[in-house]
């Protein structure tokens, strides 16, 4: 549509100014010299009068030629603009059409059989993203349903078995969470709280404003130290081997419902600026919190607080330590169970700690009954009922709510 009355209404301007020009050269060659001359003409001379008449002709083509001139460097400079216009719009389509064939191409080889391939497409993804920040969150979303494909790590633990090769895909994984990791961890020198203020670049190789999902994903040694996230999600995640988010920052909501860590993880120095699941999550390793803070902040015109830590119903069955660790929100611990040793030294509870019905084993245990009060240690104001029927089990109570010598405190 838009090209038809293009050529509809170009003729009209031609001819439009074709009179224009027709015009103005009659009124310089005729019009003008007669008007310009008329008056005065009393003591002038035949000779004189059309001596003044070529002058005045002669000045008025200078003047339409200088308007000619400039007119036709406006017009030259106006092609220009838009030839140079056309042509930037034409590279920007050939060079995102480079991008969307580079980007599918890597995509595809993703699911190759062979384990160097998929290495290949990882790193031209990366590439990619690197050199064109607005299709960073993209990319990450590939890696992440890449991580996210059903995998039974060598050792046997995963929800499903795969075709490849585990050693192999342990490898193609393994080289996915480190180039995440590379591209989260927060620069030297920026605080640890201020990396998603930073303005993503081609050359800066920390992506901000990134969101992870990694739902039901299966990790394998996973460092994430001292990177910057915006929004997590690690929800029936299974994590193999040691598991390591020391000095993390996470900038929204960090989800690690129903979580599996099967070995160590590690928090120590984290903080968590929004919500914080852990709900139902299994830690069959030690579990540490050391010096970690749970910021409480508010969104929005009605003051809506964030920064609430859930850990209802989680299950620790080995050590967990919340040593120095501030809950700036609410904390929220009703349902767990503590089988092993249990630190909260120092722990500050801003708007309160929740711990109705949190259960802990081994009552009995050669380390609880020596030295119990260096085995577990709970927050100001609990202590452990031993249950009625099993002395080895119990809940964490209110101090007052007992009447009998706690155990285990």
């Amino acid at each position: 549509m838009p090209e038809r009355r293009k050529r509809v209404v170009r003729p009209w301007l031609l001819t439009l100014g074709g009179l224009a020009a027709a015009v103005l050269l009659l009124f310089a060659l005729v019009v003008g010299p007669w008007l310009l001359t008329r008056h005065p003409q009393q003591g002038l001379t035949a000779e004189q009068e059309l001596k003044a008449k070529n002058d005045v002709r002669t000045t008025l083509v200078q003047a339409l030629a200088g308007l000619a001139v400039a007119g036709g460097l406006v017009v030259t400079y106006r092609t220009f603009q838009h030839n140079r216009l056309e042509q930037d719009r034409n590279y920007r389509l050939r060079q995102a059409e480079q991008v969307n064939e580079f980007y599918a191409k890597a995509v595809e080889q993703l699911g190759h059989e062979e384990a160097p391939v998929r290495l290949g497409a990882l790193y031209s993804l990366v590439h990619l993203a690197q050199a064109n920040p607005h299709q960073r969150q993209t990319v990450v979303d590939v890696m992440c349903a890449y991580l996210r494909m059903p995998y039974t790590a060598p050792d046997g633990q995963g929800p499903s078995p795969s075709r490849r090769d585990p050693a192999q895909e342990l490898q193609v994984r393994l080289t996915a969470q480190r180039l995440l990791g590379d591209h989260l961890r927060i620069p030297s020198g920026v605080p640890q709280d201020g990396a998603q203020a930073l303005s993503p670049t081609p050359e800066e190789p920390f992506w901000p404003c990134i969101k992870l999902d990694l739902t039901g994903a299966t990790l394998c040694d996973l460092d994430l130290s001292e990177t910057s996230i915006v929004d997590a999600n690690f929800t029936r995640a299974t994590f193999v081997g040691r598991t390591q988010f020391i000095h993390a920052a996470f900038v929204g909501d960090a989800r690690f419902d129903a979580a599996f860590f099967g070995s160590d993880v590690v928090f120590d120095g984290s903080i968590f600026s929004g919500e914080a699941w852990f709900t139902c999550a299994n830690f069959d390793g030690d579990a540490w919190y050391e010096d970690a803070t749970f910021v409480e902040c508010f969104q929005g015109d009605e003051a809506t607080i964030s920064g609430a830590a859930y850990f209802s119903a989680a299950t620790f069955n080995d050590l967990a330590t919340f040593w120095k660790v501030t809950f700036g929100g609410q904390a929220w611990f009703g349902g767990v169970t503590f089988a092993d040793a249990v630190y909260f030294n120092d722990a500050s509870f801003d708007e309160g700690g929740y711990f109705q019905q949190a259960r802990v084993l081994g009552l009995d245990s050669a380390l609880s009954r020596r030295d119990p009060g260096m085995y577990r240690v709970w927050p100001d104001g609990w202590t452990v009922k031993p249950d009625a029927d099993d002395p080895t089990r119990g809940t964490l109570v209110i101090e007052e709510q007992t009447s009998e010598p706690p155990l285990g405190v």
